[in-house]
């Protein structure tokens, strides 16, 4: 019997599902409204926020930037209940007109610009909550930092949050790529997954993308095989054409995340998402460079690949994006160096 039947079986059950929501989304072919025009929103679709304080001019043509027709952009972040720390970072765009969807991955150690003694991304959400802030604008304000404009929203969700919504979508069929063995108490990690073609539960497929052991890049990696996975995951709901226990799941979401989003922009992404092709929906990779810097591992951000890949994949705005719109400490010659000249609690070195 084909591998892929069950899937098959399923789709009549899962039609209702899709009735649910049909008939709300005719903001897919239309542009969504500009962030200076106003006032009235569609109830499924996020609102869009104005041009970043850096970089709202083109600087070819002088004139102010504006926002794409029918685009907006995300922030995902998964919150590791033991750590705390957002472990994976994905930045988003969504052009509903062209139904396309592309993710950024940005790697949990990359180096961000502030004045903490660790300054790893991963550490800044929950970070800015010990120290009195909103840990979803101290994430937000980083991912700004490096993109050069601030995300419609924002959302930041744990991983028994994301284990019950899989488990109520019926799981992920995955062809996992080797025996997955490792245990971790202090991490609170007991991974045994055998190698092959199946459907994985919600607490599988979260141990699948937490899994870091025998990686020859480590986090690097892991994003690839995280990458595979939610580009199996899309396929198989886009090949069923619905999401299974939509209602359900969007309600566990709205509920178990801290976000700026509502349970109707959760639906309307979800439904962006399946109205895609596989091919149209994208993943890749913030290009960037290690480096071990005060006894700490870091990853940095290699500034001329990353602007080429930003203006491809997730610039919201009709004006490209530029090295001055961004706030990004790299590493040259063996030195710190910012686009800005500046290196927070730090002087630049090699200038």
């Amino acid at each position: 019997m084909s591998k892929h039947n069950p899937l098959i079986r399923r789709t009549i059950g899962m039609l209702a599902a899709a009735a649910l929501i049909s008939g709300t989304m005719s903001a897919l072919h239309g542009a969504l409204p500009r962030s200076q025009a106003a006032p009235v929103l569609a109830p499924e679709t996020p609102a869009q926020t104005a041009a970043p304080v850096a970089g709202e001019k083109d600087l070819e043509t002088d004139r102010t930037a504006e926002r794409s027709g029918g685009v907006f952009t995300l922030i995902l972040a998964g919150l590791d209940e033991v750590s705390g720390n957002t472990d994976t970072i994905l930045v988003g765009r969504v052009d509903a007109q062209a139904r396309r969807m592309d993710f950024v991955s940005i790697p949990r150690d990359t180096y961000v610009n502030l004045p903490w003694e660790v300054r790893k991304i991963n550490c800044v959400y929950t970070g800015t909550i010990n120290s009195g802030g909103s840990g979803l604008e101290g994430l937000r304000g980083s991912v700004r930092s490096l993109t050069g404009f601030d995300a419609d929203c924002c959302a930041v969700v744990d991983i028994g949050t994301v284990k019950e919504a899989i488990d109520l979508m019926g799981g992920v069929y995955f062809d996992v790529p080797f025996d997955m063995d490792y245990e971790d108490a202090e991490q609170d990690l007991y991974i045994h997954i055998p190698a092959g073609y199946r459907c994985l539960s919600g607490e599988e497929c979260v141990q699948l993308c937490r899994y870091r052991k025998d990686y020859v890049n480590g986090d690097l990696d892991r994003i690839t095989l995280q990458h595979s996975f939610l580009s199996a995951a899309a396929k198989q709901f886009i090949s069923l054409g619905s999401i299974p226990n939509l209602a359900r799941v969007v309600q566990l979401l709205s509920s178990g995340m801290d976000s700026d989003v509502t349970a109707s922009n959760i639906a309307f992404l979800m439904r962006c998402a399946i109205q895609c092709r596989a091919e149209d929906i994208g993943f890749y990779t913030m290009p960037n460079i290690p480096a071990d810097v005060d006894g700490l591992s870091y990853t940095f951000v290699e500034p001329e690949a990353w602007l080429e890949l930003l203006n491809e994949t997730l610039n919201p705005f009709d004006a490209p994006l530029r090295e001055e719109n961004l706030d990004l400490v790299y590493w040259r010659g063996g030195a710190l160096r910012s686009t800005l000249g500046v290196i927070r609690g730090k002087t630049e070195q090699g200038a």
